[in-house]
């Protein structure tokens, strides 16, 4: 499934490395027309350009790629800044170095700051290599603003990852070419083109800290504000508090149109339990806080480690002891199944999913894995 998600590999590794080798110097009053497979270089501000082909042989996307500096903790890194066209995922701005995550991440309340201006965007990790994206909500006006920027800064709580101010030094002429290459080849700014990617969540604002909470008839604070994932319903759940308490992702099923049966799958994390998982089934009937001996299968490898009781008379919780090790077997993608005396299921946790509650819980200061407890 990592292979083949379309979104985590919009940006293209490879191309953003060798994009950076010098190819025809570009002309400062006549940009050139974008050839694919053709790379070019502005000596003004040190941008490369590539429209790079894919498979097909058709373009797939219009990379404009700089060494630039952003800041880490303890100091800076030279890192490798693109600005791109995708046919993966529109409008994008690319980081690729040694000091990020390699995790998969889905980061749907990231930043694209221009000269102190804030964009919502979605952030989301490269496939298979050390990189982030980040693909702003509102693509048309990020792009008209490009023009007079001069600093431009990224942020993704999700990835932990806040470069600082960037200086863009982005020419006229570079940006001329990435704007006609864009519309050669006939790639979209805000949506992707691939017939085969994913739609990109809705970018959203960043959470605040504290917010009023509402009584509603499920009795979890924050679930009926709902951000789509991969089709799944994902919510930052509140305390009494108006504190995030808890990222809480799920998906429900339907049992046929003649039947009122409701099964539901979710996932959670807490700062206390780490990542958790809970199956409900409105036909079953269980003795809350009763064992239940399940065994559980990724892509039919069983996982170990995992115990299971009842949370009420019809939910089944699900407790890994090493959520880490739990997290990595759902990877990014993955048919999980379920099958006990009482209960026997089968679903599927599609790309996306566990990458944004991985991004949910460091955005708020937790990991899948449960605290040590205190000796």
């Amino acid at each position: 499934m990592l292979a083949a998600r379309i979104m985590t590999g919009a940006i293209c590794a490879a191309a953003i490395v060798g994009a950076i080798a010098a190819g025809s110097p570009a002309n400062a009053d006549t940009p050139p027309k974008p050839v694919a497979g053709q790379q070019l270089h502005f000596p003004n501000g040190t941008w490369s350009a590539l429209p790079q082909v894919g498979p097909d042989g058709k373009v797939r996307q219009c990379v404009m790629v700089a060494l630039r500096p952003r800041a880490i903790t303890g100091g800076i890194v030279d890192t490798r800044l693109s600005i791109d066209i995708s046919a993966g995922s529109g409008l994008a701005f690319a980081i690729l170095d040694g000091k990020l995550p390699a995790e998969d991440v889905l980061d749907d309340q990231a930043e694209v700051i221009l000269d102190g201006k804030s964009y919502p965007a979605v952030g989301f990790t490269v496939a298979n290599s050390h990189s982030l994206a980040l693909h702003p909500g509102d693509a048309a006006a990020v792009m008209a603003a490009l023009a007079k920027t001069t600093k431009l800064r990224l942020r993704s709580d999700g990835d932990g990852v806040d470069t600082g101010d960037i200086p863009l030094n982005l020419p006229a002429d570079a940006l001329a070419w990435l704007v006609q290459c864009g519309k050669d080849f006939n790639i979209a700014l805000d949506h992707p083109t691939d017939p085969d990617a994913p739609a990109l969540p809705l970018a959203r604002p960043r959470s605040p800290e504290m917010a009023a909470v509402r009584p509603n008839a499920s009795g979890l604070p924050g679930s009926d504000d709902i951000e789509k994932i991969a089709k799944w319903d994902a919510s930052e759940l509140r305390n009494g508090d108006g504190k995030v308490g808890a990222c809480y992702i799920r998906q429900r099923y339907g049992a046929g149109s003649d039947s009122q049966r409701l099964i539901m799958a979710a996932l959670f994390t807490t700062r206390s339990k780490g990542l958790t998982m809970a199956l409900k089934d409105t036909a079953l009937k269980l003795a809350p806080g009763t064992t239940v001996d399940a065994v559980l299968t990724v892509d039919k490898k069983p996982l170990t480690g995992i115990s299971a009781r009842a949370l009420s008379s019809n939910e089944i919780g699900f407790f890994p002891q090493h959520g880490d090790a739990f997290g990595a077997a759902l990877g990014d993608g993955v048919t999980l199944a379920m099958k006990s005396p009482v209960e026997g299921f089968e679903f599927d946790i599609p790309s996306g999913v566990v990458p944004w509650l991985r991004a949910c819980s460091r955005r708020w200061g937790w990991s899948f894995a449960a605290p040590a407890v205190a000796q």
